[in-house]
């Protein structure tokens, strides 16, 4: 897991990415850490790059398909536009 803090889409904090998907399309998916908001299988909360950058509800089964990328090795990732990695001590 690493966060990342910002404020492109208008909500200013911290966010917790656990994984990085890449699709063919080049759309970008920060997917999100969220203890408290329990999903239904297969769903999960995003940071999303693609038209419009947004974050949101993505079923996994649906993109699979069309991944090009996908890790959990964040460290060579870099961040969204507007946002930027939180170092840890």
């Amino acid at each position: 897991m690493r966060t990342m803090i910002g404020n492109s889409i208008g909500e200013q904090g911290t966010i917790n990415v656990v994984e990085h998907i890449i699709t063919k399309n080049l759309w970008e998916f920060y997917i999100i850490d969220d203890p408290e908001n329990v999903r239904p299988e297969g769903y999960a909360t995003a940071l999303v790059m693609g038209h419009e950058t947004e974050i949101g509800d993505v079923y996994l089964p649906e993109i699979e398909p069309f991944i090009a990328s996908r890790t959990t090795q964040l460290n060579d990732i870099f961040p969204p536009v507007g946002w930027s990695w939180v170092e840890s001590n």
